[in-house]
Formats: C-alpha cells, structure tokens, sequence
C-alpha cells in the first residue's frame, strides 16, 4: 500500500492542495534506524576497544517528490511556501503510512527545486531531527494513591513519560513505575502541582522548575508492549493523583 500523506507543518508534501498534486517519491531516512555514536574508544597498547554507551545521532531525513501543476503561476506560489519552510523553528513531520501515522519534530536544512517538465517540477527538502524518535499515538493516563496508573504503549523502544502530580503533602511523595523509585522531598500543595519530565528528571512545581527536589531519581521508561503500573504514595492521610503523558515510540 502506498503512502497516504506527508505533511510538513501544515504543509501537502504527498497528496492534493491548491498547488496541485504532490508525490513523495523517496523518503531517506524515515524508515531506516539513524546513525549510532559513542560506543568506547580504544585500549593504548592492548588489543580492542574499551565498551562505552551507545546512543543514537540524530535522524537526518530527506524528502525527494515531484509537483504537478497546472499552471508556472501555481508552480512559483507553490515554491514560495515551499521554501517558507525553511523556518528556525521546529516543525512536525507527520508522515501517514497504510494507515499508520508517525511524526517527529524536525528542522529544515534546506529546499530545492528542478524543472521536469512543463507541468511537473521535482522538489528536495532536507530535514533534521535531533529527537531521532518517531512518536505516534499519545496517552494521558490517570491514577491516585489507591490506584496505579496502568501504562501500556504499541512503539518498539522505552517510552519516557511527563508526568503531573496533584497532591497536597508537606512531606512530598515517591513514584514507583518498574520498581525504580522517584522521591519527591519538596512538598506540594493543591494549588500548585508538580510536573516531572522522566526524561530530563527536570522537576517543575506551578511551571517553574525547581532545583534539589528529588532524594531519589532512579527513572523508568515505560516499556513497549508489557503492561505495567504507575504508583504514588504520599504522607499519612494524605491523598494524591498522576497523570502520565507518553506516547507510543519507534526508532
């Protein structure tokens, strides 16, 4: 089954505007795994290499189609939003595939265009990723002090959550997600919840961030295709309750 749309910002790349139609003939860097970095270094004087971390680089996609138009004045409006997409800003690529929807935030490197024929013009516009990550559908899960958030998601890596923690505790709170704990020792109060981002382990409380909050930051992701649970507890006679925001993840 053949792609169904590519959309740049609110951009056609694959599929029908006003322009005319719009085909996404290669799409480098999509579907493949990006480029790994680290891994170690080698041993002075000795045979192999010291093991390090590996990670992924960043996703370095480029976007090659054709335009067919109807008219040269269709074709230069066309390039005119086209090479608008050449922002500062990050902007989604959401790419809509058998039915599959993915997207990632990319930044664009830079646009061309080439004359085929008369009324068709081939386009390239290159993008790049810093969050290698393709994310699809989202979750906003719930769960208090009496119960676990259940979490489960479809992507093929960890998953990290933001999670949003409502409670009014002097002595703060711990959350338990794969038995890794995050302690909480600032309180919190009703009217000020707290947000932690699990994967910077940033702590925020009223949208300002807040620095030596957490005793204990053994983090978790949540992990592809298992469910498992989110817990909170708080101090004695006290009541709280999370929100976990995550959304099915691939690489």
């Amino acid at each position: 089954m053949p792609i169904k749309q590519v959309l740049l910002g609110d951009q056609i790349l694959h599929g029908q505007d006003r322009s005319g139609q719009w085909v996404v003939e290669k799409l480098t860097g999509w579907y493949e795994a990006p480029e790994s970095k680290g891994g170690g270094e080698a041993r002075p004087l000795s045979d192999g290499d010291f093991e390090g971390q590996v990670n992924y680089g960043p996703r370095m996609v480029t976007v090659d189609g054709i335009l067919f138009h109807r008219s040269r004045g269709e074709l230069v409006s066309a390039m005119e939003r086209f090479n608008s997409l050449a922002k500062l800003t990050s902007q989604k690529l959401v790419v809509t595939d058998a039915g599959l929807s993915r997207y990632a935030d990319v930044r664009s490197l830079g646009t061309s265009w080439t004359a085929h024929t008369l009324d068709a013009s081939r386009f390239q516009i290159r993008l790049k990723a810093g969050d290698p990550f393709k994310y699809g559908e989202s979750y906003a899960v719930t769960g208090n002090t009496s119960d676990a958030a259940s979490l489960f998601h479809r992507g093929t890596v960890p998953a990290w959550p933001v999670v949003t923690v409502s409670a009014s505790s002097s002595s703060g709170y711990t959350l338990t997600l794969n038995g890794r704990q995050v302690v909480v020792t600032r309180a919190i109060a009703s009217s000020s919840p707290h947000e932690i981002d699990f994967r910077t382990g940033i702590l925020r409380a009223g949208g300002s961030v807040v620095r030596g909050g957490l005793s204990t930051a053994n983090f978790s992701p949540v992990n592809p295709g298992t469910a498992q649970n989110m817990s909170i507890s708080t101090g004695t006679g006290s009541y709280g309750s999370i929100t976990v925001r995550y959304n099915d993840t691939y690489i």
